[in-house]
């Protein structure tokens, strides 16, 4: 009869690998430091992430359907980015405001960022970017 112990060496390794990860991981959680902007609001700054959805509307393009079918969440935003050359700056400008208030005119909560490019550029993206209410909502 062979009698083995109750634990070996890979037991006590993957318990020191669990306790090294806990422990980094504190760490690192601990360093992060707060933004002055978001530790002086009650609102936390919103997290930068990946889009959930992009368009690339032609000019005049009605997206009213698109932003309707997209955004399905109430912490989902819309951001309206135009991009312009110094003389498409006008024309940029009254592209992005007439797509704000399209957005806003479905009832979809948009943002406008208009910025100087090579080229002239209109790109919509929707992402998580508010925060999640209290929940009382739910009670409707």
């Amino acid at each position: 009869m062979i009698i083995r112990a109750a634990s070996g060496w890979q037991t006590a390794t993957a318990d020191l690998a669990l306790i090294l990860f806990l422990i980094t991981a504190q760490a690192v959680r601990e360093e992060q430091p707060v933004p002055a902007v978001a530790a002086e609001s009650k609102t936390p700054a919103p997290v930068a992430s990946s889009a959930l959805a992009l368009h690339k509307p032609a000019p005049d393009e009605s997206v009213r359907k698109w932003l309707l079918a997209t955004v399905t969440d109430e912490r989902q935003v819309a951001t309206i980015t135009v991009s312009y050359t110094p003389e498409g700056r006008a024309r940029a400008l009254v592209e992005g405001e007439r797509l704000l208030e399209e957005a806003e005119a479905a009832g979809v909560a948009a943002r406008l960022v208009a910025m100087p490019d090579a080229q002239d550029d209109t790109v919509i993206s929707v992402d998580y970017l508010r925060e999640e209410g209290d929940g009382t909502n739910l009670a409707r």
